[in-house]
Order: C-alpha cells, then structure tokens, then sequence
C-alpha cells in the first residue's frame, strides 16, 4: 500500500497527453481543449476609431466648423463622430457630445480638451500575432468569444481519449431490470460515464460483466484494443469475486499501485500497457467516486491535453471534530458554508464506505492526510470542492 501522493505522482510520471488533435469549427469548440497556441491573425482594434459619440476635431480651437463628409476634413473643421468610427486623417480629438454646444453650424467646446482624447488605437488591445488561447487551455465561452472576436472560425483541438468503460459484479443490475433481494443497482456507470464526459473524454461502454475471470479478461483486452483508457468498476478488494487485478496482471499490465492509504477506496489498481492506462475503480460507488475525484480527474485531464489537471485545493474550517487515523488519508463528505472569506465544513453525516448518500448531498471533501490524527473544531484543512 502506498500513500496518496506517492499515488498521485506514479499517474504523473506515467500518464500523457494524447498527440491526436482535430480540426474543428468554432460552433463545436466550447470545452474543448487547444491543441496549440492561438494565435490573432489581426491588430484589434484594426483600425484607430472613436471611443465615444460626439464630434471628431481637426486642429487645436475653440470653435469648429461641422462638415458632413470626410473629404472635407481639415483644420478649423468637426465631423460627428460615433463610437467605434473610423478616425479620419490628422484627427486632433474628438469631443464628446456632452461637452459641445451647437449653434448656427459650428460646434463651441464647454472644455479644453488633450490631444487623442477618445481615441482608441490600432491594436491597442491585440495585436497581430498574441497569443489568445494557450496550448493546453480548455476553450470557455469567454475564450470561445475571443476567438471568434479576432476572425477565425475553425480551431485544433485535442482529441478526446476514449475511454473503454466496463461494470462488473454479479449482484449488479441496471435500474430498468428487476431487482432481487440480493442485488444493487447500477449506479457506477452512471457516476463513472458522466464524470468522464465532464472531462473530456468520450466514453465506449463495453457492457456490465459477472465475476467470470475469462469474461473479464476478454473484455479488458478488448478495451485495450479499441481505447487509451481502460476502466473497470468493482472486483478490485479481496473478496473471493474480486477477479481485476489478476486478469490485468495476466495481460501484462504493468500494476503501478492496487492499494493506496485513501478513505474511502483504499483498494484501486492503476497500470500501463503499451501506452494505454489501466484504471480498476472500487465497487462501492462512495469509493468509486472518491478515488475517481482524487485519481482519474487528473489522470484523464492530462490525457486530454489540458495543462492545469492537477486538483485545485482549497482551504476549509472544520466546525465540529472529525474523526482520522494515522497510517489512512481521509475525504471527509462536508457541507460547506462561506462566512467572512472563508469555507467552513460540517460533517455530512455517515462517512462509512457504504453509505453513497452522505456523498451525494455533499459539497466537498476536506482532507485529512496519513500523518495526522483525529482533527477537533476549528482545525484548518485542505478541502476539495466537488464541480460535477
């Protein structure tokens, strides 16, 4: 068994971005991740204009001629003007309207008024060649609006890895099936597809598989053969059922780690084989969830080219003590209440490895590392925020 971040740093080392991109139009690209660094084809704004409404000023004076054509555009003369205009030729300012007053076809200035006032310069705000969107950088609407705000229309992204999901157990029925007296539902495809979409990957479900060794093999190989990631949910204990880790050790997975000190969900095998990832989740879906928000976001963010895939931590305020045991990293299910800039967490009731509800209407996970012990009130502690 090994520690958490000695976990984190093997799905580090031996994890890396997919060298797939597409080429995509703009309309299909909020989300997605840049395959390189975008770059503005253009100066913006690309020409000098006007950033208010009112009346562009040739020469320094007190009082102007208005003129209605540009051509006619000289010293002594004004030409109304409105925001975002093209400037003419040898503009000296442009005086805003509220501080004119007309009278018999001049203009006479209320104030004195500096050089370029109102003015908004070519490439004042990009200019030809700035980079816009880094390499690595998930593309979001603001991001999506600056592309399309300098021209282009089509962008390279990384390709989505697929990932080959499959579900095993003998007791696990979908939803929609009937249930006996000694079944569970099918809640960890559920809660597995739909993280893994939020995360850039798109999603190939081999189906559900009983605790048949050769079946699960099968479908293993199968996964390696048609994804970059193969996961597979239950089987992973020591239970006499519990058959993952020997089919992937007979494929010849090279096993990193099958146990870590994390709780819920110590048991979790992660491996490589041939340049694909092997991930076998724990069965009970408050641990699935768990080591998957801890291990497989990051793993399958890095996959999908994007550069901060490491969790975002944050820092919460425990008001009420919580219970730990040194040797064990724990993820307590928190409420989280912000008061005077700051988190603060309450326990969200049972944080037994069987209980998926306290997970559920959680809000986050405030962690506790192998080092320490039980934590009282009022202890300071790195939380996770769920995003799902």
């Amino acid at each position: 068994m090994i520690e958490v971040r000695e976990a984190l740093e093997l799905i580090e080392k031996n994890v890396s971005s997919i060298d797939r991109y597409e080429e995509i139009f703009l309309d299909s690209a909020s989300d997605r991740v840049a395959f390189e660094d975008i770059k503005s084809p253009i100066d913006v704004p690309s020409f000098d204009r006007s950033a208010m409404d009112g009346y562009a000023l040739c020469g320094s004076h007190k009082s102007y001629k208005i003129i209605q054509s540009v051509d006619d555009f000289k010293d002594g003369c004004c030409l109304r003007i409105n925001t975002g205009n093209r400037l003419p030729g040898n503009c000296f300012a442009v005086a805003e309207v509220e501080i004119v007053k007309k009278d018999n076809g001049f203009i006479k200035l209320l104030r004195d008024v500096e050089t370029r006032r109102n003015f908004t310069l070519k490439g004042v705000e990009i200019k030809k060649g700035d980079i816009i969107v880094k390499k690595g950088e998930r593309i979001s609407v603001r991001k999506l609006g600056l592309i399309a705000y300098v021209g282009l229309f089509k962008v390279k992204v990384f390709a989505k890895p697929t990932v080959a999901l499959i579900t095993t157990g003998d007791e696990v029925v979908f939803p929609f099936e009937n249930k006996q007296d000694d079944s569970v539902y099918n809640t960890n495809y559920f809660i597995v597809s739909n993280l893994l979409k939020k995360w850039h990957a798109d999603v190939l479900y081999l189906g559900h598989v009983t605790d048949d060794k050769e079946l699960i093999k099968e479908k293993i190989l199968r996964g390696f053969e048609c994804a970059d990631i193969v996961i597979t949910t239950g089987g992973v204990s020591k239970g006499s059922r519990d058959f993952i880790k020997e089919a992937v050790d007979k494929l010849g997975v090279d096993i990193l780690f099958d146990k870590t000190t994390v709780k819920p969900g110590k048991p979790a095998v992660f491996g490589v084989f041939d340049k694909k990832v092997f991930f076998g989740l724990p069965g009970w879906p408050a641990a699935l969830f768990s080591v998957a928000y801890l291990y497989l976001k990051p793993l399958v963010l890095k996959m999908a080219g994007r550069k901060d895939y490491k969790t975002l931590l944050f820092e919460c305020i425990a008001d009420e003590d919580m219970h730990s045991r040194k040797g064990k990293f724990y993820l307590n299910r928190v409420f989280l209440d912000y008061i005077d800039g700051q988190f603060h967490a309450k326990l969200t009731g049972s944080q037994k490895t069987e209980n998926f509800f306290t997970v559920a209407i959680g809000d986050g996970f405030a962690m506790v590392d192998e080092k320490e012990g039980d934590i009282p009130a009022s202890s300071r502690l790195p939380l996770l925020i769920f995003d799902d």
